[in-house]
């Protein structure tokens, strides 16, 4: 049951990101099928959706997903979010599974997923280390991976990407 009423969720609509309430995988991916290609779409969760859901879901266009009780305000987000391309997740920060960021290429661990989320907060090696309890230089070695895996050439290029791929959130 969502906590938005009808009325709250009509001032919300967008012609370029469909807001749909789904049950589980199957009833997103159906969902999903029906719309026009490429249009945007945040998803209303009773149940978390399986990465491999997700993925498919987010090919070709920009995807929010959100558990069903989401705020007005965090539904006003992702939709916000999603209409300028973005792929948005309410999901525990750090505790995001090991995602693909690209076909061909290596994937994030939870660890780099953890570690990119920080970087978006603006941390740097040294705070990096003492948020998450390790050595600047180990904080060093992890944001050297991420980049190498992304392709990226800085920090903020790094986090632009993440926000792009869905890995991490607003």
């Amino acid at each position: 049951m969502l906590p938005v009423n009808l009325d709250a969720l009509s001032l919300l609509d967008r012609s370029d990101v469909a807001v749909l309430t789904v049950r589980d995988g199957a009833d997103a991916r159906a969902q999903c099928a029906a719309l026009a290609p490429r249009r945007g779409a945040v998803l209303l969760v009773a149940q978390p959706l399986d990465e491999a859901t997700r993925q498919a879901l987010g090919a070709g266009r920009a995807l929010g997903v959100l558990s069903a009780s989401a705020s007005v305000a965090q539904l006003q987000a992702a939709i916000d979010a999603v209409a300028a391309g973005l792929h948005v997740s309410d999901h525990a920060p750090g505790r995001a599974p090991a995602m693909p960021v690209a076909h061909g290429t290596e994937a994030l661990t939870g660890r780099e997923i953890e570690v990119l989320e920080l970087l978006g907060k603006g941390l740097t090696n040294a705070e990096l280390g003492t948020a998450l309890g390790i050595s600047a230089h180990t904080a060093k070695f992890h944001v050297a991976q991420i980049l190498a895996k992304l392709g990226s050439a800085s920090r903020a290029e790094a986090v632009h990407a993440g926000l792009k791929l869905g890995l991490i959130g607003l």
